[in-house]
């Protein structure tokens, strides 16, 4: 059977074991409670027969379903999730695009203007977000940059999903892209056609960008949540078993609660998703600041501008993660990847003081220049040392995060 699916254990050793498509493995469950038991000779044993017993999740969050080909019925990815894969994606494209912006830049002679104004006002803000919307036609080093990022773009999303139905970004939120008859892995043929409706369509001048926004945003109005890319490719994007990934570990709370720990993956697409979030607020911040008529150089300190311009930001982050982790024990990030912030005791939500001190601990260094940006990396870094997946700032407040 290629179907993956909980199988009842043939070892005996526990009520179901987990049968991807080709093996047995080490994910067992009993009485709806995942872990891990690596038995030796697994590969020996037949693999089951018939139709699939269960490929359910343990972990599921419940949601829209959709009916496969096969009859067999899957839970549909949430636009969040598959918004929060998207950001991830875009800032792992960036990665990748950015050795070819740095040679193009060190190669080319970009003239602000005639005058030799390098200055940026308000206005040039709006018309540089009106151009980013709807870009004219690329000409010179723009159309090398442009068919360049094309072509990184597509070998990164059509090899990925191709390969393991999977880009980084929806790895870590916990979805997969899969044919809508078979449940299987696209293939190359559909990986292709998939990337390549929004993909082509933003090289059109003009509409060309606001016409492939529609197309993602597609998945929104349709009962399935096949955007215009899916139905073409014949796919649908659905949520994977979490409890029986190669990254699943489990933990407890101080009440033994059993909990599946978030994958530092998914932390990491939260704190990118929620980083987008502040880019928002910092856009904010640097065109009121523009408008501010500021002293002449020389009267206020320069630490007085930084303070000044970090005020707002320090505040958006109290209003914005300490009030959603204390009310829901998730930012926007941690729902669009499914994961939960709860206190380690009794898997409860966290209260104000815990939210704040679990922000502020990484967040209020950065205001110190270098050791406090290298504090907090470290920091945030620390949750992958231990197995209990906890940063300093989740044991300091008594926390941890879980796959909700």
């Amino acid at each position: 059977m290629s179907v993956s699916s909980w199988e009842p254990d043939p070892t005996g050793r526990h009520q179901h074991r987990w049968w991807d498509g080709q093996r047995w493995t080490h994910h067992a469950a009993d009485d709806g409670v995942a872990a891990d038991d690596p038995v030796t000779g697994l590969d020996a044993l037949p693999a089951p027969d018939g139709p699939p017993y269960w490929t359910g999740s343990y972990t599921q969050v419940p949601g829209r379903t959709t009916q496969l080909g096969d009859g067999r019925t899957e839970t549909l990815a949430s636009p969040g999730s598959r918004l929060g894969a998207w950001i991830v994606d875009g800032a792992v494209l960036a990665a990748l695009f950015a050795p070819l912006g740095a040679s193009v830049a060190l190669g080319a002679d970009f003239n602000i203007d005639s005058e030799g104004d390098e200055s940026v006002d308000g206005a040039d803000i709006w018309e540089i977000w009106r151009l980013s919307l709807a870009p004219p036609p690329p000409t010179g080093w723009g159309l090398v940059i442009s068919l360049g990022a094309l072509l990184i773009s597509m070998a990164y999303v059509v090899t990925l999903i191709a390969a393991k139905g999977q880009t980084l970004g929806k790895m870590a939120a916990g979805i997969k892209v899969v044919d809508a008859e078979s449940g299987t892995i696209p293939g190359p043929k559909r990986a292709f056609r998939r990337w390549s409706i929004p993909g082509l369509v933003a090289l059109v001048p003009f509409a060309g960008p606001l016409l492939s926004y529609v197309c993602f945003l597609s998945l929104t109005w349709r009962r399935d949540r096949q955007g215009w890319h899916d139905s073409f490719a014949g796919t649908v994007v659905v949520r994977v078993e979490q409890s029986a990934s190669e990254q699943a570990r489990w933990g407890r709370t101080e009440d033994a609660r059993p909990v599946l720990l978030a994958a530092p993956g998914a932390r990491l697409g939260a704190r990118l998703v929620d980083l987008g979030v502040f880019g928002l607020i910092g856009a904010a911040v640097l065109l009121a600041a523009i408008g501010i008529d500021w002293p002449e150089e020389g009267e206020v300190p320069a630490a007085g501008f930084f303070l000044i311009l970090a005020a707002p930001l320090i505040l958006g982050g109290v209003l914005y993660e300490v009030t959603m982790v204390a009310l829901r024990g998730q930012t926007l990030g941690k729902m669009a990847m499914g994961i939960e912030v709860v206190r380690a005791s009794d898997g409860s939500k966290p209260s104000v003081g815990s939210s704040l001190g679990r922000w502020g601990l990484p967040i209020l260094p950065l205001l110190i220049p270098v050791a406090g940006w290298l504090f907090a990396l470290v920091c945030y870094s620390s949750l992958a040392w231990g197995d209990d997946r906890r940063g300093w700032h989740d044991k300091a407040a008594k926390t941890m995060v879980v796959v909700k």
